[in-house]
């Protein structure tokens, strides 16, 4: 239990959840407990499952039920804030509901990710989402899923007038929907995002392990692993699926 200077007691268990709420579109989080080396990435992951499903924004709420180890744990939101700003395109946004909050985001120790002393506040400044459109295919736990893979793309990038993203697009699903297959042990599903001028490529599977590095394998039609997904896109990153597994992505486009 937190004592009364604001501290916990040296026989507590440093605890943290994280509490959701759905308010015009945006999710609210308010967390409760201890962040530290061992809690922080349960908050992390915690985040960024709230910005999977995609909602306006991903709005922080800190009160007194919520500590931190040190000012260097409120790192945490700005790792999230960077990585979520890509995919899904969310914005993550902070409200210092109490008085020691609201001094440790006017230090700026949480970076760009903006701070509000009110929800409400933050709430007035959610932007309406930029359009997207999406198409999503589950395929098969096979050797087929490759070859089914490139044909959805080709597909997905004519009828949506994309085709210079067409070849990197098609090597990037390859790697990724393979790479479910065969160290995942899923069938993956394969989602073409479009926002904007930029594509994103993502593959669900249901194992929440990282995605493997394998050794280049020349005798299939990807074979490089995640060293291409790298150089051929954007940006690209791992976040946890919140009814389990894991969704790995690519953005491509400037």
């Amino acid at each position: 239990m937190p004592t009364r200077d604001g501290g916990r007691d040296a026989g507590d268990v440093a605890a943290l959840a994280l509490h959701r709420t759905d308010v015009d579109g945006a999710a609210v989080v308010r967390p409760t407990g201890r962040l530290d080396l061992t809690t922080y990435r349960e908050l992390r992951d915690g985040l960024l499952k709230c910005a999977v499903d995609e909602p306006t924004a991903v709005i922080v709420c800190l009160d007194d039920d919520f500590e931190c180890a040190t000012p260097a744990f409120m790192s945490v939101f700005t790792t999230v804030g960077l990585r979520v700003s890509e995919w899904p395109g969310v914005p993550l946004m902070l409200v210092g509901e109490s008085p020691g909050h609201r001094r440790a985001l006017a230090t700026g120790t949480t970076g760009a990710v903006p701070g509000f002393t009110a929800l409400n506040a933050a709430l007035a400044a959610v932007e309406r989402p930029t359009e997207r459109t999406r198409d999503e295919t589950q395929l098969p736990d096979s050797l087929l899923s490759g070859l089914l893979a490139r044909h959805f793309v080709r597909e997905t990038c004519q009828r949506r007038h994309v085709t210079h993203f067409v070849h990197d697009a098609v090597t990037i699903a390859t790697e990724l929907v393979e790479n479910a297959v065969h160290h995942a042990r899923s069938a993956p599903v394969l989602r073409l995002e479009l926002r904007g001028h930029r594509l994103t490529v993502a593959v669900r599977d249901e194992s929440p392990d990282p995605p493997q590095e394998p050794k280049g394998e020349p005798l299939r039609a990807g074979g490089w692993g995640l060293t291409i997904v790298s150089s051929l896109s954007r940006t690209w990153g791992c976040y946890p699926w919140p009814h389990g597994g894991k969704v790995v992505w690519a953005v491509l486009g400037d």
